[in-house]
């Protein structure tokens, strides 16, 4: 019986190839972002994807969602890359 973690590398592959993809468009936007609001920010955009899903019928693109969870994971765990940012 296959387990989750025996797609750990592979899923890791796909999601570095999308934050790679993503680091050409956006750059270190992340960064710029504060820690504040990013739950909303978040939820709005997967709202977005759900609408795109449901009246354009373009798949869920979950290596975007893994990155936007990859991102608030590491607002949360490393404050200090934000410490000087206020507000949203």
């Amino acid at each position: 019986m296959p387990k989750l973690t025996d797609f750990f590398s592979e899923f890791v592959a796909a999601l570095r190839q999308q934050l790679e993809a993503d680091n050409k468009r956006w750059g270190d936007t992340w960064l710029r972002r504060p820690v504040e609001g990013q739950e909303d920010r978040a939820f709005a955009r997967f709202r977005d994807y759900e609408d795109q899903f449901h009246h354009g019928g373009v798949p869920v693109p979950w290596m975007k969602i893994a990155g936007e969870a990859l991102i608030a994971w590491v607002r949360e765990q490393h404050p200090e890359l934000f410490a000087t940012q206020r507000g949203p």
